[in-house]
């Protein structure tokens, strides 16, 4: 097995155990026992268990990024805005489970906890991303000035929760039930 086909199943086993048992309660015996290979082949890929997190978020982390800075380019239409980062959003979590499985477990990590840290940034960016189409639409709509954090933080709240939904199996998002949602959501902040 060559290097980068070592790195790589390294590193879709550990996002599979990060996903789904946690971070913290993941060792690096268990990933590396579950990939056929041996420890130092994991240290010598990632420099440690923390630079492991570090890779496998931000490989599908960057492609949110992405998606959330394209989906969130103001048109003055801050409702058009919404839909369509609800949407891609709850696209993006069921293409990429395991991904958002883990990003949510750590955004949701105490704040001491090494996963919590190495999460920070990428929920930072995404809610920055909010903030900044919320700041944009504020001439607009002029009620929403100085609420551009908290809405940010509720709308990235509520994508969380209807991913997880999504991703469980607990709920389906046709069109119809995501433009609810998202008017919905409108009416809270034109009320």
């Amino acid at each position: 097995m060559d290097g980068s086909s070592s790195k790589e199943r390294i590193a879709r086993i550990a996002l599979g155990l990060f996903a789904r048992k946690g971070f913290e309660s993941v060792g690096v015996k268990e990933i590396a026992e579950k990939s056929g290979l041996t420890k130092p082949s994991l240290y010598h890929h990632f420099g440690s268990k923390e630079g492991l997190l570090e890779a496998v978020l931000w490989e599908d982390g960057r492609k949110l990024l992405d998606l959330t800075e394209k989906a969130a380019e103001y048109r003055r239409d801050i409702t058009g805005n919404l839909h369509r980062l609800f949407g891609e959003t709850l696209d993006f979590s069921l293409e990429h489970r395991d991904f958002f499985r883990l990003a949510l477990r750590l955004f949701a990590s105490a704040p001491e906890t090494p996963g919590y840290k190495t999460g920070a940034a990428l929920r930072h960016k995404l809610t920055g991303i909010y903030r900044g189409l919320f700041a944009a639409a504020t001439p607009d709509h002029g009620n929403m000035r100085g609420r551009e954090a908290m809405y940010a933080e509720t709308f990235w709240g509520l994508i969380a929760a209807c991913a997880a939904l999504g991703m469980n199996g607990d709920a389906a998002f046709d069109e119809t039930t995501r433009r609810r949602i998202v008017h919905q959501y409108m009416h809270g902040i034109f009320s």
